[in-house]
C-alpha cells in the first residue's frame, strides 16, 4: 500500500523536458510532470538554518569557514556514491535551463540524484531502471548479490577488500574487484588538504590533534586512530562529523560507508543539562528487558552528552531528510575503549518540532491530550535515542569479531533505529521511578513520541527511521497500547503502554544479541508495513510538510 504522494503515471525522462521551450518562469507554464515534482519539493519546507558564533574568536571563525570548506568536498563525493547517474541527470537538468528543467533540478538537488527517497527511492526524472539500485554507486549497476556471494566464496581472500566500509566494487576484465576510497575518489586528496589546513587554524590542541589525524586517515580509509582523537576533543567551541560514516546508502549488504560532515558550533550553557543523562548510563543498561547474560556493563567516564548548533551540513546527512542527532563513532572497538559522543543538533531539532511535530500532534492526537506535545520533550526523546544506541551489544553474543551490523547486514540500520527509540521511551520510565522526571513530563513525552512516529514513518520503507517507526506504531497499536478511537486520532493506555514498550525492546534487543538475521528479517516483514490505518492517518497530514530543506549562511 503506497501512503506517499507519488508521481501519477509513468516515469518521467528528460526528453520530456527538453521539449518544453526555454522562457521566463513567470511566462512558461510547467508541464504536468514538472508540476507534480514541484509539489513534492514544496513537501520540504524552506528552513534557513543559522548558528550565532558571536562568541567564537576571529581565528575560530576561519576555522569554521575551512571547515564548511572540506564539507563541500564531501558533498562531491556523496554525489557519486549516492547513484550512478545522479549527476549526469543534474548536470543534464541544469544545463537546459527551462522552467521544467528547473522545478526537477530542485528535487534532484534535495534528494541527490532523480530517485524520490520519500518514496521508497522511485525515480521521477531520467531514464533508465524505475527504482534506485540497493547498491547505490557502490557496486556495479549489474552486480547481484547471489553474484557478489560466489564471488567471495571463490576468492576468499578477497572478501576482505570487498566487504570493506571503505572500498567501491567495480568490474574489471570480467571479475569484480575492490578499489579503496582514498583511490577511486579524487576530492579524497583535497579533502585531506582541507582538514591539514584546518589544523593550522585550530588553536585548541586536542581538536588540532583530530584533524591532523583525520586528513591521516582520509588518506589511508584507516579511520580508528582519528575515530579514538576525536573521543579525546575536550574544551572546544567547535566540533566536526566528516568523512564516511554511516551505511544506509547501502541497501545491498549495509557495508559501504557514505561520506557526510556536520559542521557544528557547541552551546556549552545547554550540554550542562545533558549530564543527568550521562549519569545514568550504566542503570540504564543493567536494567535492559533482556536476559542478563546478554548485558554487558558499560563505560560512561568517557561518553560525551552535546548539544550543538549546525552550522553546515554536507553529503548523507543533507541528503533527504536532514538528520538531527548522532551517536557515533559506529565503531565497537572505538566505544569500548572510549565510549561515544552523542550530539544533539538543536537548530534542526527545533526547526522540524515547529514546523512538523507539533502540528502532527494538533491533528492525530485525541484532543485532551493535543496539549502535551512539547518540544522540550521532543529534544530529551532524541537525546535518550542517541543514548541508547550505546546501549545492547555492539558484537554477537560470544564473539569479539563479529559486530551486530555485519551479522544483520541490510537488516541492520531498521532494527537498530528501532532499538534506540524503543529504548529512548523504556528508559522515561526508569527516569520517572528515580523521580528525575514527573508524571505530567511522561505525558509529554509519549503524546510527543506517538506524534514523532507520524513524522519519521512518512520518510518511506526504504529508510532505516522511516521503516522502524512502522515497527514501532505496528507494534504497539497490535498490543493496545496505542489506541485509536472512532474519530480516527490517537491516545494511549497507561496500564500497559510501558509493558508493551518493554515487550518490544526485548525482541529486538535478543534479536540484536544472537545476531539473527532471519528473525530481523520478520520483525521487519511482520512490522515494518503500512496498512490502511497508517495510510489514512497519513492522508490526514498532507498540508504538513515532510521534512526541511535546509540552506545555510555559508
Amino acid at each position: 500500500m503506497k501512503f506517499l504522494s507519488i508521481l501519477s503515471a509513468g516515469i518521467m525522462c528528460l526528453s520530456v523536458i527538453a521539449c518544453n521551450k526555454p522562457g521566463t518562469a513567470s511566462e512558461a507554464k510547467l508541464s504536468p510532470e514538472a508540476e507534480q515534482v514541484k509539489l513534492l519539493s514544496e513537501a520540504y519546507a524552506p528552513t534557513k538554518i543559522t548558528a550565532d558564533m558571536s562568541h567564537l574568536s576571529e581565528r575560530e571563525k576561519a576555522l569554521v569557514l575551512k571547515l564548511v570548506e572540506a564539507a563541500k568536498l564531501c558533498d562531491a563525493i556523496f554525489w557519486k556514491q549516492s547513484s550512478h547517474d545522479g549527476i549526469a541527470v543534474r548536470d543534464s537538468l541544469a544545463k537546459l535551463n527551462t522552467p521544467d528543467a528547473k522545478a526537477m533540478l530542485e528535487y534532484v538537488n534535495i534528494n541527490y540524484g532523480p530517485y524520490d527517497i520519500l518514496n521508497e527511492n522511485k525515480r521521477f526524472v531520467g531514464t533508465g531502471s524505475e527504482k534506485k539500485y540497493d547498491g547505490a554507486a557502490y557496486y556495479p549497476l549489474d552486480m547481484t548479490k547471489q553474484e557478489f556471494e560466489d564471488y567471495i566464496k571463490a576468492n576468499p581472500s578477497e572478501k576482505a577488500a570487498l566487504e570493506s566500509q571503505y572500498t567501491v566494487v567495480v568490474r574489471e576484465n570480467g571479475k569484480l574487484k575492490a578499489i579503496p576510497f582514498n583511490q577511486f575518489y579524487p576530492e579524497v586528496k583535497q579533502l585531506a588538504d582541507k582538514l591539514d589546513e584546518a589544523a593550522e587554524l585550530a588553536d585548541n590542541p586536542t581538536l588540532k590533534n583530530y584533524l591532523k589525524l583525520r586528513a591521516k586517515a582520509i588518506r589511508t580509509d584507516d579511520y580508528y586512530e582519528s575515530d579514538m582523537a576525536w573521543m579525546d576533543i575536550k574544551d572546544n567551541n567547535i566540533d566536526v562529523v566528516i568523512g564516511p560514516i554511516e551505511n544506509y546508502e547501502d541497501a545491498l549488504y549495509n557495508y559501504k560507508t557514505a561520506h557526510e560532515a556536520v559542521v557544528m558550533v557547541k552551546d556549552i550553557e545547554a550540554s550542562k543539562e545533558l549530564d543527568m543523562f550521562k549519569a545514568h548510563i550504566p542503570e540504564f543498561q543493567l536494567r535492559l528487558p533482556i536476559d542478563k547474560k546478554f548485558i554487558d556493563p558499560v563505560k560512561t567516564e568517557n561518553e560525551i552528552l552535546q548539544i550543538v548548533n549546525v552550522v553546515y551540513f554536507a553529503g548523507d546527512c543533507q541528503s533527504g531528510t536532514k538528520t538531527i542527532a548522532a551517536a557515533l563513532p559506529n565503531d565497537p572497538k572505538v566505544h569500548e575503549t572510549k565510549g561515544g559522543k552523542k550530539s544533539m543538533y538543536k537548530n534542526m531539532m527545533e526547526a522540524k518540532f515547529d514546523k512538523i511535530v507539533k502540528p502532527i500532534g494538533d491533528i492525530i492526537l485525541t484532543t485532551d491530550i493535543r496539549k502535551y506535545t512539547d518540544k522540550k520533550a521532543f529534544t530529551s526523546f532524541v537525546t535518550l535515542h542517541e543514548v541508547s544506541h550505546t546501549l545492547g551489544r555492539g558484537f554477537v553474543f560470544g564473539s569479539k569479531e563479529l559486530t551486530v551490523r555485519k551479522a544483520l547486514k541490510e537488516r541492520y540500520s531498521a532494527i537498530e533505529e528501532t532499538k534506540a527509540d524503543i529504548l529512548s521511551m523504556y528508559n522515561h520510565k526508569h527516569l520517572l521511578e528515580m523521580g528525575k522526571v514527573s508524571p505530567e513530563y511522561i505525558k509529554q513525552s509519549i503524546a510527543t513520541y506517538i506524534a514523532g512516529l507520524y513524522r519519521s514513518l512518512r520518510f518511506g520503507t526504504n529508510s532505516a527511521h522511516g521503516q522502524a517507526n512502522l515497527i514501532q506504531l505496528n507494534f504497539l497499536r497490535n498490543s493496545g497500547a496505542i489506541i485509536r478511537n472512532a474519530e480516527g486520532t490517537f491516545t494511549w493506555d497507561d496500564k500497559i503502554f510501558f509493558d508493551k514498550v518493554a515487550e518490544l525492546a526485548n525482541l529486538i534487543l535478543t534479536c540484536q544479541a544472537n545476531g539473527n538475521y532471519d528473525e530481523a528479517g520478520k520483525i521487519i516483514e511482520k512490522y515494518g508495513k503500512v496498512n490502511d490505518e497508517i495510510t489514512q492517518t497519513v492522508n490526514k497530514l498532507k498540508s504538513i510538510p515532510r521534512d526541511i530543506n535546509t540552506s545555510y549562511a555559508y
